[in-house]
């Protein structure tokens, strides 16, 4: 191969490989994730399982209040313990093919105006039956030690059983503290004792 044409096929591949990854990261859809969009902020779950049903992706971006954001991403929010049905969306949409592990859509950049941004749906899983939905989906433990952390900081003792029993380490420490210190400073005997019970340390 001559050396004037190694750089240039070299810049192709750098290319062709941030191609791909901005079709996977951030992609927009078309009609049907508009219409999926819509069902979703309506949490009008029998029309959420039609689309997805009918091949529309809760991964794709579709056009929501002025800026583009996913279905996915818009269940994830407005998840709340007392609507059922915002639970089953999330739940429905992991069967349809719903990352575990990231969400996009855009948010307020520092310039003004939106830029795609995303976020992890771990962080977002605010009840019990979310949570084990996404350990469930494949989630990899390693990246919900945190959730775990603010778990038992929050005396959320359902989530971090359910957390535990999914494999994440309860020796991790993503902030100042361990979960342990955290049922210890929230004085929570019964979750103490618990995390004690599955290798919990003060200081790993």
């Amino acid at each position: 191969m001559r050396p004037v044409l190694r750089p240039l096929l070299v810049a192709s591949a750098v290319l062709a490989l941030a191609s791909c990854q901005k079709g996977q990261n951030g992609e927009r859809g078309g009609e049907p994730e508009r219409q999926l969009v819509e069902a979703t902020v309506a949490a009008d779950l029998g029309k959420v399982e039609q689309l997805l049903a009918a091949g529309a992706s809760p991964n794709k971006m579709a056009p929501h209040q002025d800026h583009v954001q996913s279905p996915w991403k818009l269940a994830l929010h407005q998840v709340r313990a007392n609507r059922p049905a915002t639970i089953a969306i999330v739940q429905t949409m992991l069967k349809h093919g719903a990352r575990p592990d990231i969400a996009w859509g855009e948010g307020p950049s520092r310039n003004g105006g939106y830029s795609v941004q995303s976020i992890e749906p771990i962080q977002e899983a605010n009840t019990p039956e979310v949570t084990r939905a996404l350990m469930q989906a494949g989630l990899d433990p390693r990246n919900a030690t945190l959730a775990l952390e603010e778990a038992a900081e929050a005396g959320q003792s359902e989530i971090v059983h359910i957390l535990v029993e999914a494999g994440v380490n309860v020796n991790s420490r993503p902030t100042a503290i361990t979960p342990l210190v955290a049922a210890i400073e929230r004085r929570d005997y019964a979750m103490m004792v618990y995390l004690e019970d599955h290798g919990a340390r003060e200081k790993p």
